[in-house]
């Protein structure tokens, strides 16, 4: 492993420090103050300064994000909302919407508000407001590398109605200044199901900053709506916060690399006395097929989401009217592969850019 800019063996780890603990791994707490009261939360902690916060009340979402005391990740002023207060109804979802470095989105449904035949549906579906059965908290040596896992199961049933199992695993290498989430969704049901998942992660200051940019590979991007239509070119742009903005949607068709990801980065290249920073996501093309950024410039609420999902955020009556609707079998399983990291330099910017 490599910390302290030092590459380290298991064998100098364990000459070294007393425990692991001591660099960094894994702690587990409940949150018990207000509206936060019993949600149960994990640290990850790779000992490079990248920490990330897990929360096993909210389908193994991630809230906090930290590279070196550097904000990462959106907040909201919701927080850490336990799921005892979420409302599914119409745009409810926004009372406990933290942003965070992950909130998933969907399973059965994605979008905003609207009747999908006899079923009334609100924004962004259930499964973020759902627990999950936490099966694995460990910290383990592979050869040199210390691993950590935080694995789970979270369900989006009903009686008479759609039975969708997801399968979460999150793993960090000590280390190693990225992350990868490891999703299996799988119809446990016995009737076909729709699918809609939508992977929110919520960039915000300092590397969401007047002059932070967007990359990727290759891509086709559409608007949303007139209102992303009107300022579409500036789709990659980022201003400071603006008094009055409204939200822009652009929905990006990236093409894949080599080994069948999808490549996109925000980055400020200004951080630091043009020192650089920026924050990267690799998505599977063949599961994931789309990125629905979220442009939102606003005082307050000034956010990128950079969401790869399986779908558009129109809403489920779209995608089915639209015939973009996908549906799991009883017993198929899908798999969805998502790898987030930090680019801590504008070195690492550039060999990001390189090669994409």
């Amino acid at each position: 492993m490599k910390v302290f800019n030092k590459d380290l063996k298991k064998k100098d780890v364990l000459a070294k420090f007393g425990d692991i603990s001591q660099l960094g791994g894994i702690k587990r707490y409940i949150m018990d103050n207000g509206i936060t009261r019993g949600v149960r939360a994990i640290e990850l902690d790779n000992g490079n300064g990248f920490v990330i916060t897990v929360l096993e009340d909210r389908a193994l979402d991630i809230s906090d994000a930290k590279f070196k005391s550097i904000p990462i990740a959106w907040k909201s002023p919701t927080l850490e909302t336990n799921p005892f207060f979420f409302d599914k109804d119409n745009y409810e979802f926004f009372k406990s919407f933290f942003g965070g470095l992950l909130t998933t989105c969907g399973i059965t449904y994605v979008g905003g508000p609207c009747k999908d035949g006899d079923e009334k549906l609100g924004l962004h579906g259930r499964i973020s407001n759902i627990p999950a059965k936490v099966n694995v908290i460990n910290g383990f040596w592979e050869d040199d590398d210390y691993k950590m896992i935080v694995s789970g199961k979270v369900r989006e049933v009903s009686v008479f109605g759609n039975k969708l199992e997801l399968t979460r695993n999150i793993i960090m290498i000590m280390g190693q200044d990225k992350i990868f989430i490891n999703d299996v969704v799988e119809n446990i049901g016995c009737i076909k199901s729709p699918i809609m998942i939508l992977y929110h992660i919520n960039i915000g200051y300092p590397i969401l900053d007047c002059g932070a940019e967007l990359i990727e590979s290759k891509a086709k991007v559409e608007a949303r709506d007139d209102e992303a239509r009107k300022d579409g070119k500036n789709f990659g742009i980022f201003s400071g916060p603006i008094k009055g903005f409204k939200e822009k949607v652009y929905i990006h068709d990236i093409e894949s690399d080599s080994k069948g990801f999808s490549n996109i980065a925000i980055v400020n290249k200004k951080f630091n006395k043009n020192k650089g920073i920026g924050i990267y996501i690799k998505f599977n093309k063949n599961n994931l097929p789309l990125l629905n950024e979220w442009k939102m410039m606003g005082i307050g609420e000034y956010v990128v989401g950079l969401s790869p999902a399986n779908c558009t955020p129109r809403g489920r009556d779209f995608e089915r009217r639209t015939g973009g609707l996908k549906f799991l079998n009883p017993g198929e399983r899908l798999n969805y592969n998502i790898e987030v990291g930090i680019l801590n330099s504008n070195d690492s910017i550039n060999e990001f850019k390189k090669n994409l």
